[in-house]
């Protein structure tokens, strides 16, 4: 007899639910950082296009997620059949999700490694960077060829009870997860010793340290998702054993996007509410009588005149500082650039809103 999902134990509204709240909030931080670097800065840059494509995908895997969850994910298994529910397809839409899960946080971590590569001039750190985006795509297409061809034949993924032969589960899942969480790791921290060699006050420097610390919030959930699967992975009753491990695979890659759009809502706020910023910052620089200076782009001639501002991709209008290591003072000339310097945008530059001195 078929009786109401709602009749017993249910976490797939849960699911429904967390995942809704999250790809909404994707959606709209990064329709506004396209239209922002669109048409108010005038470009739009690789970082951009791949944190679009991974809006993409993200709202495909919650679609997937929530089909599994329709189908048999968030109930005991005793209680699928009953419930009206179809544990083939469920494991069907999470084995499309596992796919397409992958390929999102690839896109993730691809558009902070595209970001750096448009900030930073420096020659060995962008070959550096090339190194890892060679290493997250290679890595993340073996891991997506593997999910898929998991089981011979591909059918007994979801099939659970035809013949056929597995790749062992369980250190399938946590030698994705070690890859996954340590590569997270290191691309989120792979320029701070470059920030750490800006010539700037502590608390403008920490600050910007702060923003581009920003990704290490997908670590912690990936952390977290890690402990679920090591429950998962002992569990037998998949479809509700599982649920935690789905619901932060979801919840990863969503909490991804919101991290590599966050720093791009300091202009508009400063736009929309230019007391937010200057009220904190400016207003208690001009209080004590201190006067921050901005690097300037050129010597004075001798006629009074200066050099113009060199005109750099990406530049929208926004003024540029170049800061190396090499530099004594906060105001340079127009050598050419050095390995060991670093071309920063000042629109990514924190000023010391989150900390002050």
């Amino acid at each position: 007899m078929t009786v109401s999902p709602h009749a017993v134990p249910n976490r797939g509204p849960t699911f429904v639910a967390v995942t809704a709240v999250i790809t909404s909030i994707d959606f709209v931080l990064v329709v506004f950082r396209l239209v922002w670097r669109s048409m108010v800065q005038g470009a739009v840059g690789m970082d951009d296009i791949f944190v679009g494509l991974a809006m993409a995908v993200q709202i495909l895997i919650t679609v997937l997620g929530d089909m599994a969850c329709h189908y048999s994910f968030g109930r005991h298994l005793k209680d699928v059949g009953r419930t009206g529910g179809n544990p083939v397809l469920g494991l069907k839409y999470f084995w499309l999700f596992q796919i397409f899960y992958k390929i999102t946080i690839c896109l993730n971590k691809l558009s902070f490694i595209s970001l750096y590569l448009r900030l930073f001039p420096s020659k060995k750190f962008r070959t550096l960077c090339h190194i890892t985006i060679a290493v997250v795509v290679g890595g993340t297409f073996s891991f997506v060829i593997a999910t898929i061809f998991q089981c011979t034949p591909v059918r007994a993924s979801w099939h659970k009870h035809i013949p056929k032969k597995c790749v062992e589960n369980t250190p399938f899942r946590w030698s994705w997860a070690a890859y996954n969480t340590a590569s997270d790791i290191w691309i989120y921290l792979m320029p701070m010793p470059l920030l750490a060699r800006l010539h700037l006050d502590r608390a403008r420097k920490i600050g910007l340290m702060f923003i581009f610390s920003l990704g290490l919030f997908v670590c912690v959930t990936s952390i977290v998702r890690m402990v679920y699967i090591a429950v998962s992975t002992k569990t037998h009753d998949p479809t509700w054993g599982s649920w935690h491990a789905l619901l932060w695979s979801a919840i990863e890659p969503g909490t991804g996007i919101i991290c590599s759009c966050l720093p791009f809502l300091k202009h508009p706020i400063q736009r929309a509410f230019p007391g937010f910023f200057s009220s904190t910052i400016g207003g208690s620089a001009s209080a004590s009588g201190k006067t921050r200076s901005r690097p300037t782009y050129g010597a004075p001639s001798g006629n009074g005149g200066g050099r113009s501002k060199p005109q750099m991709p990406y530049d929208g209008g926004n003024h540029w500082g170049r800061i190396g290591s090499a530099c004594r003072n906060s105001t340079e000339s127009r050598e050419p650039i050095a390995d060991d310097q670093i071309l920063m945008k000042m629109d990514f530059e924190m000023q010391s809103q989150f900390v002050r001195t």
